[in-house]
């Protein structure tokens, strides 16, 4: 009985461990940054391997560890890696182990003890691979953009221990560019005979285009040709270019009259004279005319970037509009500048003529803001007829787009740019008989319905026969009635 319970207890606690190990891989994150770290011995005496070399299959990569034989270095992944980890010094054996990265893990490799197999010197065998053993810069500026131009890229030929090649099994390693923008970058030198630690210097050289590149490196040895994966980098654009400023609002209206507060975002697009984005962490400036505008931004990759127009004081008033600046500098150091135009609108209002309802009529309707500005992008009229066999024809039903303010734009630009009228802030239905319906009687009008929906404020209105005073149903708005004419407006 003893027995088991003993046997018992210990497979609830495996069970335990095991449900604990599934817990804590639920959350593991897939992509990230992965330590590994460790330390290279001489397997006879345990002292520190100076400058060994740590090589990552089948990454490619290589490290130097540092003069006590320590290593440290991070690697990105982008899902949980098998990764073989191989230690090497001229004049020993190698030493490897296989670990598996998980991101935003930190891994410390059991220390690797390599066996002295030679005391007069560096010894290699013939060469099977070529890896990228160190670079200057990952990214570079094109031509005359005040950005570095050249970057540094050390290739490394190792035989099949993972050593580097000495002098005995040296051969001339070539580069090639695999992908370029086109715009006259180059390497120098094509070719070069490897060194005493397997080693080849190339430098690349940037052009007038911004955009990826690939380096490759290969070498023939013993009739057999052994190549580099491609090594990629980043050429980056030049300085601003008035030609290539581009600024825009993601939206040309949007109710900042109405409350505080409210948003609208204001984007650049900055590229250079060759027509490339420019280089990353160009600075572009903002103000405006009317609210508050956040002050700069720097471009990202593509050369865009953002900031956000706030509705606040100074609010335009009527025949007016908030313009917004954007400006930066060339290479020459002369401003490059554009402008925007955005309407901040008010307050639904609509006018409707004739104000009651009535067979065969025709209603004008004017629907905009108190300045007459058109409403929102979205806005929605809707009319409808209730009687014996009546309806609506016309505009109807129908749903405002974008507001149109004519350019180019400048600090004149004003609400007289604004595209106003017909489709846009007047419109006009006519209430007919319903000849599909197949009703008893006469056609005869009841009521006629108005509705708008709109981020300026909703409004309900409903009109009644000659001598009915119109409805306003839209709760906190108010009406007011003059002859023929009804004016509604609502402050949401």
């Amino acid at each position: 009985m003893k027995r088991l319970s003993s046997l018992g207890l210990m497979l609830g606690l495996l069970t335990l461990l095991v449900a604990g190990c599934d817990s804590a891989d639920d959350g593991v994150p897939q992509e990230g940054s992965v330590r590994i770290f460790g330390q290279v011995v001489n397997a006879e005496t345990q002292e520190p391997v100076s400058e060994a070399l740590i090589r990552l299959e089948p990454i490619g990569r290589v490290f130097t560890a540092d003069t006590e034989g320590r290593y440290d270095f991070s690697i990105d992944v982008d899902s949980t890696t098998t990764i073989e980890v191989i230690a090497s010094k001229e004049g020993f054996d190698s030493d490897r182990t296989t670990i598996t990265a998980v991101a935003e893990r930190e891994i410390e490799v059991p220390a690797f003890r390599l066996t002295r197999i030679a005391v007069d010197g560096p010894v290699s065998g013939r060469a099977t691979s070529i890896l990228l053993s160190q670079q200057t810069a990952t990214t570079i500026g094109i031509r005359e953009s005040g950005s570095a131009e050249t970057a540094s890229l050390t290739f490394v030929m190792a035989d099949s221990l993972g050593r580097p090649v000495t002098l005995e099994n040296k051969a001339v390693m070539r580069f090639s560019l695999a992908t370029t923008p086109g715009g006259g970058e180059y390497i120098f030198p094509e070719s070069t005979e490897t060194n005493n630690a397997g080693e080849a210097i190339v430098n690349l050289t940037s052009g007038l285009r911004a955009g990826v590149i690939q380096i490759v490196a290969e070498a023939d040895v013993d009739g057999e040709t052994i190549r580099s994966k491609p090594v990629s980098m980043t050429i980056h654009g030049g300085l601003p270019d008035q030609t290539h400023f581009t600024i825009a609002p993601s939206t040309f209206n949007f109710p900042g009259n109405i409350v505080y507060g409210l948003t609208a975002e204001i984007s650049v697009i900055v590229g250079d004279e060759y027509s490339n984005p420019v280089r990353p962490g160009t600075a572009v400036y903002f103000n405006t005319s009317h609210g508050v505008i956040e002050g700069a931004v720097e471009t990202g990759a593509a050369g865009g970037g953002s900031v956000r127009l706030i509705s606040a004081n100074p609010l335009p008033g009527s025949g007016e509009v908030a313009v917004v600046r954007a400006s930066t500098s060339d290479k020459n150091e002369n401003e490059v500048v554009g402008y925007t135009a955005v309407v901040m609108s008010g307050p639904t209002t609509i006018q409707v003529t004739p104000g009651f309802a009535a067979l065969g009529q025709t209603y004008q309707v004017r629907l905009a803001d108190p300045f007459g500005n058109p409403l929102t992008e979205g806005t929605t009229l809707s009319v409808s007829a209730e009687g014996t066999k009546v309806k609506a024809v016309g505009n109807s039903d129908v749903t405002l787009g974008e507001t149109i303010i004519r350019g180019p734009y400048d600090e004149t630009t004003s609400a007289a740019d604004i595209v106003t009228g017909p489709g846009y802030t007047e419109f006009s239905f006519r209430v007919v008989e319903d000849q599909n319906l197949e009703e008893a009687g006469q056609p005869q009008v009841e009521t006629v319905t108005i509705n708008v929906s709109s981020g300026n404020g909703n409004l309900e209105i409903v009109l009644l026969p000659a001598g009915g005073r119109p409805q306003l149903k839209t709760k906190d708005a108010t009406l007011e009635v003059n002859g023929q004419t009804v004016r509604a407006s609502v402050d949401p």
